[in-house]
């Protein structure tokens, strides 16, 4: 059980507990609320919505502490539950104080009829809403990436240190056994960062696969080779690994440490760019599973955006566009604000000649884009997807090439 896993249990647990420590004024107060599309909405009825989500988080927190095995879906299932309890008591009184504007703007605007300030209302109240869950829910997920880093990290030094341990008793085959598994884990966590999907791949197939990418100098690649040739030999005899090997591979195993906790501090923009060719191949090829990092490492780049960024960016979004918009739609269309954001800097950022003589690239380009959404509408059958794909295709059709004198 890590420190996030116990904190997380200590708020939830505390927040369930300060709910029943209200419960008396809730039920003096039980009548108090506001009338939508005919319907009293009652602060009993937010208290014991908010009771309910609390108990399944805590709930699906028991079952994830009963498992044998940690289950990420249980992890998400309870956060999800944790972030829609705590966005409860806000959303509600957005929604009463929406309710009671509007109800006091009609009653000077006897026209307009009370259905329309119903669903002005809860259309208001709805957007307040997504904003309130987006911002609890994207809190608790970097905390618990935070805090999954962690823990790894922390059996990775626990190997280390059992590694340093049986070296020091002359045990070097063991040794060599423990650093390796550091390592292996380690370079399959080093791809993942850098949007390289691993699923099965053996340790050689991780091996050349980091030497594809880059990920490892020529010289950590050709001791990466020595430590699985070791740890191979090592299994058939004990004598096929001697000290300076076994020291060797420790040495590359506090290294490795080292060079993932540099990627793992890089901002989503330096990753991007650490990364470029990957990532727009993985843009390319329209495949989602291999994307799923790029785009959320996009995602956050440009919600950090800061200077000249933003424009740097325009290269991703182009190419996924023109290839893939069901990367950008489906992503950026779960947070309505990010995506407003990007929509307005659209014109500016894909279809502005800074540099002069792209005018004619830059309408290819806008065609292309274009043409790829208009397929992709065409296909898709959830009707927010569309209605996304729609926003974004009106906003490029609108948009004109503009050249910087």
């Amino acid at each position: 059980m890590d420190d996030f896993f116990k904190t997380k249990v200590g708020f939830t647990i505390g927040l369930l507990a300060a709910v029943f420590a209200i419960k008396p004024i809730i039920e003096a107060n039980s009548s108090l609320g506001f009338l939508i599309f005919g319907l009293k909405i009652t602060i009993e009825y937010a208290y014991l919505f908010l009771t309910f989500c609390l108990s399944l988080a805590v709930y699906f927190i028991s079952l994830q502490f009963a498992s044998a095995k940690h289950v990420s879906l249980l992890d998400k299932i309870s956060n999800t539950c944790y972030s829609v309890a705590l966005a409860t008591p806000p959303v509600f009184i957005a929604f009463w104080l929406t309710t009671s504007v509007l109800e006091f703007v009609g009653g000077y605007l006897v026209q307009i009829p009370d259905i329309w300030l119903n669903i002005l209302a809860g259309v208001l109240s709805g957007v307040f809403g997504n904003v309130i869950f987006g911002f609890f829910a994207k809190s608790i997920r970097q905390k618990s990436d935070a805090a999954d880093q962690d823990r790894e990290r922390k059996v990775d030094i626990e190997l280390l240190t059992k590694a340093q341990e049986l070296f020091k008793l002359g045990m070097y085959d063991m040794s060599v056994l423990e650093s390796s598994k550091v390592v292996e884990s380690i370079v399959h966590r080093l791809l993942t960062l850098r949007g390289i999907p691993v699923h099965r791949e053996t340790f050689l197939e991780m091996i050349r696969l980091s030497e594809h990418n880059g990920i490892l100098t020529k010289k950590e690649s050709e001791l990466l080779h020595e430590i699985r040739k070791k740890r191979n030999a090592s299994v058939h005899s004990i004598e096929a690994v001697d000290k300076a090997s076994a020291e060797r591979i420790l040495f590359l195993s506090r290294d490795l440490i080292s060079k993932l906790d540099i990627t793992s501090n890089l901002t989503a923009y330096q990753w991007l760019e650490k990364n470029r060719e990957n990532v727009l191949l993985a843009f390319k090829s329209g495949d989602s599973k291999k994307s799923k990092e790029a785009i959320r490492k996009l995602m956050v780049a440009w919600e950090n955006r800061d200077g000249a960024v933003w424009l740097e960016l325009a290269e991703f979004f182009e190419v996924a566009l023109q290839n893939s918009p069901h990367l950008i739609i489906e992503s950026f269309g779960n947070d309505k604000s990010l995506l407003n954001s990007w929509l307005e800097s659209i014109n500016v950022q894909l279809f502005t000649d800074f540099i002069g003589g792209e005018k004619s690239k830059l309408l290819k380009s806008k065609e292309l884009i274009l043409k790829s959404i208009e397929t992709y509408v065409s296909r898709c059958t959830n009707a927010e997807h569309k209605a996304v794909a729609y926003r974004i295709m009106k906003v490029v059709q609108e948009s004109t090439i503009d050249e910087v004198d």
